[in-house]
């Protein structure tokens, strides 16, 4: 679970960097929801397949 709270940390921070702080903010939203439609993928499907 420790992945959840450094993507949610760490993203934000990486996409921090952009000069323009709307392009950022878009791409800090954009990096977190995709890591956690993955991070659901990962809970639905590939868990249960292994065990």
């Amino acid at each position: 679970m420790l992945s959840v709270c450094f993507s949610l940390i760490g993203l934000p921070l990486w996409a921090a960097n952009d000069s323009h702080p709307r392009r950022g903010l878009k791409k800090a939203l954009i990096w977190v929801v995709i890591f956690n439609l993955f991070y659901v993928f990962l809970l639905r499907v590939v868990v249960p397949r292994l065990g």
